[in-house]
């Protein structure tokens, strides 16, 4: 329920303005009315009574709107949706008499500090059932919210789903004709839980909007966020948490509402999977002897391959307890730039076929083609050069390091304005025979193929532009003393990446993909203002990192330069512009110099009088 409003729909009401009901206590009030706690009497049982806001009860629109919820309740029967009692008008209003909830909201549970993840889940199942049902029924909730989720203290906390108030009818109902509310190009529900195409047109909304409303309130349940733009899967803000859930909420909240389930149904199966002893969402069905028997035959087979599996995972499972146990504690994965940024010991060098150029105004590094040698100070994995690119071969040796990284060995590369780019690619390991000895061993590894351009400052200040692979978001990084944080883009191209990262001279931070007209921001920029480059303690420098599988860099490029100065029209190293001025001014120049020569001529004037 909502906290109370001091509005003119909360002044006291008499207890008996309904025949047959007592009002004991207002519990909440919104929009478009009250709430109370009264007495049916009935039958001296305790009910919700909803009352109609008096100046709504003018309004047609709004009056129609409350019989909706009234017949979308009245079309329900399920333990987890908030069923309907009796529905009526007074002299003033109208009412409906609703099953009383005896506890929170959803709301009040996912502000608790403490995430119970598998009690989240199991209430997780209950609304999409509810929902499911609902749908099945040919009604859709669209506006679905955790306040509109209530908790039944009385029936163990089980999840109740209630406002039916802006439910739509599916087509194939029959009481569409009668309650359809919404106009096209009108959008009605909560913005925060809306679906993208809801937001545009709530009446080409189908259920697959409530599969969007279900997967913001599963991701803000699990994180206490909601995901707001782009944002980060459910495992990385809240270390632990089982990464399958990561595919669950991103495809319920796929923008285009043809990626997301194509019903509740699909959904329900996915979180059954890690629920366990869940109930099942389809009835069983009875089984002939023959069904039986083939079912016993698969169950000993089962069980049989069960059983050699468990006795390779506690052998795999000694080994990690070990190394798990030298480290005290088990180990969390860190975000992709600060793997790439840690200690990853002493660096080599190494030289590369590369170009140096260096000027006053304008520094360029470029490292895979050219006449040049710059060197590289590789740390963790090695590296090596092949076809005009950095590549990290696959790491197959438990004594190697899973992350590398190389960084240029070049200074004095200060100025206004910078950028970075290369043409970049993350392959998963490849699946030999050593490789899943290896996983076998010691596990899978902790972090995913990720390929990222640098700019590397003093120790732990860092920019990284960071590719997972094909389909996953593009990634930008930042870690400069106190300003920290991670921001998600566009998905990643298959196969290679385009990657730019740019730098203006008012400090202005944005990474990009592709090229030419095909290039496309990834995300927001990154505003660091002018003297950008103090944040970043040193001169940044240019570095390319490596996490797990196969990563290659071509046309590693970074370029440097001093902004023009203020009232400059033009800069000052772009040449046609600086020849454009030299000849320019010949052309003006000549102009003084006419009147010292006037001067002698005018003697030959006057001459004539003395030759007459």
């Amino acid at each position: 329920m909502s906290s109370i409003d001091p509005t003119a729909i909360s002044r006291p009401r008499s207890p008996d303005i309904i025949s047959g009901y007592h009002l004991d206590k207002l519990v909440g009030s919104g929009g478009m009315g009250e709430v109370h706690k009264a007495t049916q009497l009935s039958l001296g049982r305790t009910v919700a009574v909803k009352l109609l806001n008096p100046e709504l009860a003018k309004d047609p629109s709004f009056i129609a709107r409350f019989q909706k919820e009234a017949a979308a309740l009245a079309a329900l029967s399920h333990p987890h949706i908030v069923s309907i009692v009796d529905k009526g008008k007074t002299d003033t209003t109208y009412y409906l008499v609703m099953e009383f909830v005896d506890g929170p909201s959803l709301r009040e549970l996912i502000r608790e500090p403490q995430l119970d993840v598998m009690g989240a889940l199991r209430r997780m199942l209950q609304i999409c059932r509810a929902i499911e049902y609902a749908h099945g029924r040919g009604v859709i909730h669209r506006d679905l919210k955790p306040e509109n989720i209530l908790l039944d203290q009385q029936a163990g906390g089980i999840a109740k789903v209630s406002d039916f108030g802006l439910a739509s009818f599916l087509e194939d109902a029959s009481p569409s004709s009668r309650y359809a509310l919404t106009s096209t190009h009108v959008s009605m529900g909560t913005l925060s839980y809306m679906a993208p195409e809801q937001r545009v047109d709530a009446k080409s909304a189908d259920a697959r909007a409530d599969i969007f409303s279900l997967g913001v309130i599963l991701y803000e349940w699990l994180t206490g966020e909601v995901p707001l733009g782009t944002f980060d899967p459910p495992s990385r803000r809240k270390p632990g948490l089982d990464s399958r859930l990561d595919a669950i909420v991103t495809r319920c909240l796929k923008p285009d509402p043809e990626d997301r389930y194509p019903s509740v149904t699909t959904l329900i199966a996915d979180l059954e999977l890690l629920v366990p002893g869940s109930l099942p969402s389809l009835a069983p069905v009875k089984l002939t002897h023959l069904q039986r028997v083939r079912q016993g035959v698969r169950k000993v087979v089962r069980m049989a391959l069960q059983a050699a599996a468990v006795l390779l995972v506690v052998a795999a499972l000694a080994v990690l307890g070990r190394e798990w146990l030298r480290s005290g504690e088990k180990p969390v994965p860190p975000q992709p730039g600060a793997a790439l940024n840690a200690d990853l010991g002493p660096p080599s060098p190494r030289s590369m076929p590369g170009r140096l150029e260096t000027g006053s105004e304008k520094r360029t590094v470029s490292v895979g083609h050219g006449p040049d040698a710059p060197s590289l100070l590789v740390a963790g994995r090695p590296v090596e050069a092949e076809e005009k690119a950095i590549i990290f071969p696959p790491v197959e040796e438990r004594s190697q390091s899973r992350v590398g990284r190389a960084r240029v060995d070049v200074v004095g590369l200060d100025g206004d304005i910078a950028v970075l780019s290369a043409r970049v690619r993350a392959d998963a390991p490849p699946d030999t025979w050593k490789r899943r000895a290896y996983v076998m061993l010691y596990g899978p590894s902790l972090q995913a193929p990720a390929a990222a351009l640098l700019l590397q400052g003093s120790t732990g200040r860092y920019v990284a532009l960071i590719h997972d692979g094909a389909g996953a978001p593009l990634r930008l990084e930042w870690a400069l003393g106190e300003r920290r944080g991670t921001m998600l883009g566009l998905a990643s191209p298959e196969g290679e990446a385009a990657l730019e990262l740019r730098v203006d001279a008012d400090g202005v931070m944005q990474g990009y993909v592709g090229k030419g007209k095909d290039q496309r921001a990834i995300g927001e920029p990154l505003n660091l203002g002018p003297g950008w480059m103090e944040h970043f303690g040193d001169a940044p420098v240019p570095a390319f990192g490596c996490i797990e599988g196969t990563c290659r860099a071509e046309g590693f490029l970074y370029t440097v330069r001093r902004a023009p100065p203020p009232g400059t029209t033009a800069p000052v190293p772009d040449v046609p512009v600086a020849k454009a001025v030299v000849a320019a001014v010949p052309a003006k120049r000549p102009a003084p110099p006419p009147p010292p020569k006037k001067q002698p001529a005018k003697a030959p004037v006057k001459s004539p009088p003395k030759r007459r």
